[in-house]
């Protein structure tokens, strides 16, 4: 590996630079740990390690709004970068936090950076974030309530189904508030609202980046939806400029379905986006 330099926002080489600038992923998938199978809808470590290697560098502040199990801020750990997630769900926190202790512990404790899981709704962000603080954001928001039936599969995948008198089948978590649970307008419009939040406490030229997958049902006649398309159009509203996509190609973890069969034809959804936001350097008010 090249020699890091100061002389770049991120400490990259002119060669590091070159030979990470693909726009399509296919080195990032890896299997899931015990605990993130727990959550049942995290990324790969390796994908939280090469967003944040790309757009900060030692000593930045990393945040993610949606951390679930603590894939981001254990990342940052091992990075050495300062990092804050947001997790509404305790289970998670308490799991986050654990194998953030552990990550802490190695190499005889003598880690520089500090992080830190708090468990809250993260429409209060700004309660735990400075303005102007944070150098990259990276996250991936709970998917809104798409299909009944569809969730009712995704449920019983990442969460154990619940005895849980409160627990619903097809829901995320018991929260009314979880973003999971929300219909597809009332998730757009909250969406936006941490969009804004998080624009606020970003650094002048700092980054935010969201990993999204397109949604498609045949069974309930939903052929496509764009989810990134209007990630991509949220984050404009609220004032960031569209500055990368990256697409994460997972064919090789994902087996191919038959489907539409003999009538209709249809692509297998193997693949996510990383959507990539930057605050200008100079925001008008």
């Amino acid at each position: 590996m090249a020699k890091a330099t100061d002389e770049t926002f991120n400490g990259l080489s002119g060669k590091e630079w070159t030979l990470l600038s693909k726009n399509v992923w296919d080195d990032v998938s890896s299997p899931r740990e015990a605990y993130q199978i727990e959550h049942g809808s995290t990324f790969p470590l390796a994908l939280a390690e090469r967003v944040i290697r790309l757009y900060s560098k030692e000593g930045d502040l990393v945040f993610d709004p949606f951390v679930g199990v603590g894939t981001t801020v254990i990342a940052a750990a091992k990075m050495e970068r300062d990092a804050i997630g947001i997790e509404l769900q305790k289970k998670f926190c308490d799991t986050a936090k654990r194998i953030l202790d552990e990550e802490k512990t190695d190499l005889f404790g003598q880690k520089r950076s500090r992080q830190a899981v708090v468990c809250d709704d993260c429409r209060n962000l700004l309660e735990y974030v400075d303005r102007d603080s944070v150098q990259v954001t990276l996250t991936s928001a709970p998917y809104a309530n798409f299909s009944r039936r569809d969730r009712s599969r995704v449920y019983k995948r990442a969460i154990s189904p619940a005895s849980d008198a409160n627990a619903k089948p097809g829901a995320f978590s018991i929260f009314s508030e979880d973003f999971g649970n929300l219909g597809y307008e009332e998730y757009t419009e909250e969406l936006k609202k941490i969009f804004k939040k998080v624009f606020d406490v970003t650094k002048p030229g700092g980054y935010c980046v969201w990993v999204v997958k397109d949604y498609r049902d045949t069974q309930s006649g939903i052929p496509y939806v764009s989810v990134h398309s209007d990630i991509t159009n949220f984050g404009v509203s609220a004032g960031w400029l569209h500055h990368d996509l990256i697409i994460w190609d997972q064919n090789d973890q994902r087996r191919l379905m038959l489907l539409g069969f003999p009538n209709v034809f249809y692509s297998n959804q193997n693949c996510a986006f990383l959507v990539v936001f930057r605050k200008p350097e100079r925001v008008t008010a």
